[in-house]
């Protein structure tokens, strides 16, 4: 069965050609599907629209009085669907509040997405690196990048790759120190850091690919996030359990080495997130998609051999 509209556009056309062939050439349709079109519409309607015979086809008086209304419907129609459709391009303006941690290829996301964004002058993006978790509610987040366990159904989230932790050091401690043969070797006696809990106050403990994890006993030294822990250990002052996501540029260019590498645990996602609405404006919608494939590109899998 033919959409209501669609038989109300082949009948309108239908009585100014008063030609089925040539309605279907100007619909670029089948003249069945004009034939069909107005028989569905005369039978939803009770009267015949159209007299038609061998040589001639006019329209009935119904007919008469029904092409004006037709008309007019399909017009206040046309209207409201442009009126969406300039929604949706107001849609795209406006603000998007993005947070993510600062990771050393934020520069790189950013300018990715920007450039994507050239056609969008009237956006205006909001970016948010930081470490600390915002209130996505308090601090209207629309969009957040995140290391960590992949939160609940209340979001939208999409994951990107998993990340784990790596012990690593600079080379000059190693040459100092040495390498550690066990876990044990490695908590006991070498310079280790920790990174404090900002919520709790306590250290997070070092964990491990086999299960087992521990708390720094003596560490030399203690960050509250994870940027200054890298630090440490880029001056050569600590062996750190850091993300591999953080080290990575370091270990390619040999500023860092992984330290027990049998030992690289992945316990969580680089994931991103937006918060579960009925209606998503284009807007977010767009930058999210198009945030999803830049870090896609940037971190991709690691294939295992």
């Amino acid at each position: 069965m033919l959409d209501k509209l669609e038989a109300l556009k082949i009948f309108c056309t239908a009585a100014e050609t008063l030609k089925f062939r040539e309605t279907a050439t100007r619909l670029g349709i089948a003249p069945q599907l004009v034939t069909r079109g107005v028989a569905e519409l005369e039978k939803q309607l009770g009267e015949m629209l159209f007299i038609r015979n061998t040589r001639q086809m006019a329209l009935t008086p119904f007919g008469q009085r029904f092409w004006p209304k037709a008309e007019a419907l399909l017009a206040d129609s046309e209207s409201l669907f442009a009126e969406g459709k300039s929604d949706h391009s107001r849609d795209l303006s406006g603000n998007v509040r993005i947070t993510l941690p600062p990771l050393f290829e934020n520069q790189d996301i950013l300018r990715r997405l920007l450039r994507n964004l050239e056609d969008y002058p009237q956006l205006t993006i909001e970016w948010l690196p930081t470490d600390a978790h915002l209130n996505i509610i308090d601090d209207q987040i629309d969009i957040g990048i995140r290391i960590g366990t992949v939160p609940d159904n209340r979001f939208i989230v999409k994951t990107i790759r998993p990340v784990g932790v790596n012990i690593v050091a600079a080379p000059d401690l190693i040459v100092r120190h040495g390498l550690p043969v066990t876990l044990q070797d490695l908590r006991h006696n070498y310079p280790l850091s920790a990174l404090k809990n900002s919520n709790s106050g306590r250290l997070w403990p070092w964990q491990f690919a086999d299960g087992s994890s521990f708390f720094p006993v003596q560490p030399s030294f203690v960050a509250a996030d994870i940027a200054s822990e890298l630090s440490a250990a880029l001056a050569g002052r600590t062996y750190s359990q850091l993300p591999d996501i953080k080290v990575r540029p370091y270990v390619q260019r040999g500023e860092l080495v992984n330290v027990l590498p049998e030992f690289n645990f992945q316990p969580w996602q680089l994931y991103l997130f937006r918060p579960h609405q009925p209606l998503i404006p284009a807007r977010i919608r767009l930058v999210f998609d198009l945030l999803a494939q830049i870090l896609k590109d940037l971190f991709p899998q690691e294939k295992i051999p």
